[in-house]
């Protein structure tokens, strides 16, 4: 019986990148396997019978004949790697056209016509169509003409093999789209313009690449990324590990001096190619891709297709890559295997866990094959560039470093550029773990990615989270606990001290509140409180009677909460009302308005008497102490006010010349506040607005503790005095403290230059979080760092938060923390422990990395 293939993620396949591996294979929950073609006999190959590309003034360029000739030349060169078994007919004359097969019946050229291929068996084997205009991408699937070269996939499975899974391919579908065809005549007065692609020569490697995702291939990651990405002192990328080996750019790049990649060392099945330029000598990295003459590319075939006598011939290297532990297996990082003799031109890659593609969860295991027997390989770790994946690729928590013959986690012993030579053997697999270097001891850092961490229970141990709109309480020893129904967090997913309540948004009555612009059912959520040990729901409320609220991305609302107090008896954030009767809850006059909620008296507005509510047009509560005491609020992001006591409003802006502020300590006598012109003060709201309830710190200098450059200045230009005097200090925003207050959390910088995050210790000053984690010899952070610190526990000694704008997290306990004295390194407790042994002449950090 023939099967339809699930084409989930058929879009990403075309032009993603992954390490040598399958696109396809079956979901059998035990042994997944890749999907093949039947190697039996040559796969039968189907063409389209109009032309392949017009030029510009409306003549046909490439006609069908030519545009045969390619798929001929593209089929050829997948079918004559001599370790493969898989064949396809090649001759042109034995294709067979589209209009003889009674289902299709002529030419294929816009999204109708390519319902009568796409979705139907018809008679099996191949079919390329040829998108003379781009019709059948942008009308079938959706997709910019100008955007996509072509898409393929295999469609239609068969299970022969009688285990309920179709792991042979039937039916595959390529089209290729002609409007990507350099078809304009040359012009001499405009060089830069791409030459016209007589023949296809070019396009050819379109061709390729897309056929062999039609024969079930991935893509890999060996030097397309050196060829493509690599550009000097903006981002360069490097043939093994970074600070080991020289870097090696783009294969065009203007300065002939430069170390330039070679075209014909880029892999076919890397996702992006050049089907448009060339270089002086008139090399063309397209021509060169078109061609089934690199290692990678033939390997990827041949793990599929093997013929007998493959991996007897040829040398092959196995492992698993592991987490620090060196228990917990690792998926989604590639892996290459260069040999020392020649490493552009003969390397062959692997993603760990490429075979599985997380369908049996985390699955570290990677094996790399058509080694040359004799030749001698070094083996490292690095991350994909670009792309979706059928195995999702996974960020480097640690650091990159080749293999070697004592591979351990141990950071200082296990030197990145430490490399083991490993000597191919015919027939014979090698065996090489990795495991990420990491100390276990110190400061831990953990990451939890594709989730959002947003606030921490002071005790400890546990934070508020959100993944994929949905709220969820993460437990250092539970994992995942997921927040009932359809419940977000709102602003801050914000916790109760010891994590048994969570401010969340949820809409619990569900009664539709007129329609949405699309005719469906308009809901409002409001601020909720989750019980997180039996599940419970306690909606906070309104004060608009329900009918009418604000729009955010995450839906429309008649509340939302920000923070919590430790009791969990006390909310603060925002509320929504119609003051002038029109329907509309956001207009200007005071609709949006900071609210409170407590338990026994339900919400309410706070006061605001003497604010402008007609310039400041909405406002919200955002800072709350731990015990409820002292509750700060924002205008328009660019004002700040506060209550103590719930009593009447301050005005920090007028005062202070406060724009953010929200961030206390337990008891509310000590708040963090970033002005204008002073940069960060701390303020005892207990002594109101007098002159002596303001704190003042010293602060982070530009040039000094974070570089500034524009298209007009920069340090290196005007000096650190300059730009200090003409933009002050550098803008820092608080986002949690110890219950004591003498440790905060915090990014820095804007938005132009970059952020950094921060950490303020009393007695000690900022420290940036890459010093310090670099210093504790934190490897799996030197990476990413900690831009974005979100939430430090009460003790100050375990911290979450993650990249800006990215959906990561990491979890950090630093309980224990390391200074060197004397030349050695000791543990010592932190915060308290870590500040007293620095004021008494200890270096902050391992000894090993200062």
């Amino acid at each position: 019986m023939k099967t339809k293939i699930a084409l989930a993620g058929l879009l990403c396949a075309a032009f993603a990148a992954q390490a040598a591996g399958p696109l396809y294979t079956t979901d059998h929950p035990k042994n997944p396997v890749p999907l093949r073609w039947d190697t039996s006999k040559p796969v039968p190959v189907y063409t389209d019978i109009g032309p392949y590309a017009f030029a510009p003034d409306g003549s046909v360029f490439i006609d069908n004949a030519g545009a045969d000739k390619i798929t001929s030349f593209a089929l050829a060169q997948w079918s004559s790697v001599p370790t493969s078994t898989w064949r396809a007919v090649t001759d042109t004359a034995k294709f067979k056209k589209f209009d003889q097969v009674a289902s299709i019946g002529g030419d294929v050229h816009d999204g109708a016509s390519a319902e009568l291929v796409y979705g139907k068996y018809n008679e099996g084997g191949m079919y390329v169509i040829y998108d003379q205009t781009g019709q059948v991408l942008e009308e079938y699937f959706g997709v910019p003409k100008d955007q996509v070269l072509g898409i393929a996939f295999a469609e239609f499975g068969e299970d022969r093999d009688g285990d309920g899974y179709a792991e042979t391919i039937t039916k595959a579908t390529a089209v290729m789209n002609g409007a990507a065809v350099d078809s304009a005549p040359a012009d001499p007065d405009a060089w830069w313009l791409p030459k016209p692609d007589i023949g296809g020569r070019r396009i050819a490697a379109v061709f390729t690449h897309e056929f062999g995702h039609a024969i079930n291939l991935s893509h890999s990651q060996v030097n397309g990324h050196l060829g493509y990405f690599s550009e000097p002192y903006l981002s360069d990328m490097y043939p093994g590990v970074k600070g080991c080996t020289a870097p090696v750019h783009i294969w065009d790049y203007w300065d002939p001096s430069a170390n330039k990649l070679a075209p014909k060392n880029i892999e076919t099945m890397f996702p992006f190619l050049d089907s448009r330029g060339e270089d002086a000598q008139g090399v063309s990295a397209g021509a060169e891709q078109s061609t089934i003459d690199r290692p990678d590319d033939m390997a990827a075939i041949s793990d599929i297709y093997p013929t007998a006598s493959y991996l007897k011939t040829r040398g092959s290297i196995a492992g698993t890559l592991y987490l620090k532990d060196g228990r917990t297996p690792y998926s989604g990082i590639n892996i290459i295997a260069r040999n020392i003799a020649d490493p552009l031109g003969d390397a062959v890659s692997a993603q760990s866990g490429d075979k599985t593609q997380g369908k049996l969860g985390p699955d570290g295991r990677f094996r790399i094959n058509n080694l040359k027997p004799g030749a001698q390989y070094q083996l490292y770790i690095e991350e994909i560039v670009a792309g979706g994946y059928p195995t999702t690729p996974s960020g480097l928590v640690s650091v990159a470093e080749y293999w070697n013959s004592g591979e351990s986690s141990d950071a200082a012993a296990d030197a990145p550029c430490a490399a083991t030579a490993i000597t191919a053997e015919a027939g014979v697999t090698k065996a090489a773990n990795f495991i990420f270097n990491g100390y276990k001891d110190g400061v831990q850092y953990t990451p939890l990615v594709s989730a959002v961490l947003t606030n921490m229970s002071k005790n400890g141990g546990r934070a508020g989270g959100v993944h994929q709109g949905l709220a969820f309480l993460w437990d250092a020893n539970t994992g995942i606990q997921w927040a009932p129904g359809m419940t977000t967090t709102g602003a801050s997913g914000s916790l109760s001290r010891d994590g048994s309540q969570m401010l969340v948004q949820a809409d619990l009555d569900r009664i539709p509140v007129g329609t949405n612009w699309d005719g469906s059912p308009r809901y409002l959520s409001s601020a909720a409180i989750w019980n997180t040990r039996n599940g419970k729901l306690t909606d906070l409320g309104f004060i608009n009677g329900g009918m009418c609220g604000g729009e955010s991305e995450t839906g429309a609302h008649n509340s939302v909460g920000f923070l919590l107090d430790g009791a969990g008896e006390k909310a603060v954030g925002l509320a929504y009302r119609d003051l002038n009767g029109d329907g509309f809850c956001q207009s200007s006059g005071g609709e949006i308005v900071p609210m409170v909620w407590t338990s026994r008296g339900g919400m309410r507005v706070l006061d605001m008497t003497g604010i402008d509510t007609v310039n400041e047009p909405w406002h919200r509560a955002q800072g709350l102490s731990g015990n409820g005491r002292v509750i700060l609020g924002s205008a328009n992001l660019q004002k700040v006010y506060a209550w103590v006591d719930e009593g009447r409003v301050m005005d920090l802006g007028a005062a202070f010349n406060v724009r953010d502020g929200r961030a206390m300590n337990y008891d509310g006598t000590r708040a963090a506040l970033s002005t204008w012109s002073e940069g960060l003060v701390l303020w005892n709201p207990m002594k109101g607005l007098a002159a002596d309830s303001i704190t003042r710190i010293p602060q982070l200098k530009w040039c000094v503790d974070m570089n500034y450059a524009d298209w007009f200045d920069s340090c290196e230009w005007s000096g650190a005095e300059v730009i200090q005097a003409a933009l002050g200090p550098i803008p820092v925003t608080i986002t949690d403290m110890s219950d004591d207050g003498k440790l905060m959390v915090g990014r820095a910088g804007d938005f132009w230059q970059g952020f950094i995050g921060v950490m303020w210790l009393d007695g000690i000053g900022w420290i940036k979080m890459d010093d310090f984690f670099r210093t504790q010899g934190v490897a799996e952070a030197w990476r990413y760092g900690m831009p974005g610190p979100v939430s430090v526990s009460g003790k100050g000694n375990e911290m979450v938060g993650g990249i800006p704008g990215y959906p990561v997290s990491w979890y950090v306990d630093m309980k224990k923390v390391h200074v060197c004295r004397n030349g050695q390194s000791q543990e010592v407790p932190f915060p308290e422990g870590f500040a007293d042994a620095v004021k008494r002449g200890a270096q902050m950090g391992r000894c090993e990395f200062l």
